[in-house]
């Protein structure tokens, strides 16, 4: 029988789980994670078998999955170095990042236990295990960062994940950090930095945020994301952020140019382009 120890039952988390408890129920899934509620909340709904504690699961599972914050699964990737794992085990992890966590990786002395890098390109501005979906990466990329897993681990790994509809790519944690950080990092950077902007403009105003409508909502929908997995991609990800956020300033700096001479023309182009790509996304 197959042992998945998964630590970090958040949104990602709970959604692997889930995954992998519907695809084959035969599947021993041990669940860890400082949140009671969530480990709770699987465990009443048999999603996952049991809870314990990383270090204390570690040695039993075939396939250990790393579901936290960035910063979190560095750190446990150090602590599995000092620990003996199982013969044939394989760590994979879901982080927004990965060169960091690819040269943490690296210090896995174990012979016969493999690494991969993984990174579902899903989510929601809805956290917690309770809110995880078998669903929630259907149709959705799945990078895989090639590391020291064989190729019967990682036949393995696409079979439990089966069921998570997943289009899967295989890339290196340079390219990888780069295109989320213009896909993925970036917008939250600048929703976030709406969001509060805003808001700050606003706070002496009776009526102020109560009047956000459709096109506010939309646009600063990801701000509700959690804080402490966000801090942890900043970090981790900074030179490609910070080097994206000058082409977006400069981009933003053009239209503003535009929109303060009244230069039509290039209004209408920039958002006419603007219209035409992000359609394409919904073919």
């Amino acid at each position: 029988m197959t042992t998945v120890l998964i630590s970090g039952l958040g949104l990602i988390g709970s959604s692997i789980a889930r995954i992998i408890r519907e695809g084959d129920d035969t599947i021993e899934i041990i669940g860890s994670d400082p949140n009671d509620d969530s480990s709770e909340f699987l465990l009443q709904h048999h999603i996952i078998n049991s809870r314990a504690k990383f270090i204390d699961a570690v040695p039993n599972a075939d396939i250990i999955i790393l579901a936290g914050p960035v910063s979190v699964i560095i750190q446990q990737i150090g602590v599995l170095s000092k620990l003996s794992l199982k013969p044939g085990a394989l760590i994979t992890d879901v982080g927004s990042t990965k060169q960091m966590i690819m040269d943490e990786a690296k210090k896995l002395n174990q012979s016969d236990v493999g690494f991969m890098g993984g990174h579902p390109m899903a989510g929601s501005h809805l956290t917690g295990g309770k809110n995880g979906s078998s669903h929630l990466f259907s149709g959705s990329k799945y990078f895989l960062v090639t590391g020291s897993q064989t190729d019967r681990q990682l036949r393995e790994f696409k079979r439990l994940m089966r069921l998570a509809n997943v289009d899967w790519i295989t890339t290196s944690a340079v390219a990888h950090d780069k295109l989320v950080s213009e896909l993925s990092h970036v917008p939250h950077v600048v929703s976030a930095a709406l969001v509060n902007s805003i808001a700050d403009r606003l706070q002496t105003d009776p009526i102020g945020l109560k009047a956000a409508a459709g096109g506010f909502k939309s646009t600063t929908r990801i701000a509700a994301s959690d804080p402490k997995m966000w801090t942890a991609i900043m970090l981790s990800n900074s030179k490609e952020i910070s080097s994206e956020i000058d082409e977006f300033q400069e981009e933003l700096r053009q239209l503003q140019e535009a929109i303060k001479t009244q230069d039509e023309k290039t209004i209408f182009e920039t958002f006419a382009k603007a219209q035409k790509i992000r359609k394409s996304l919904d073919d």
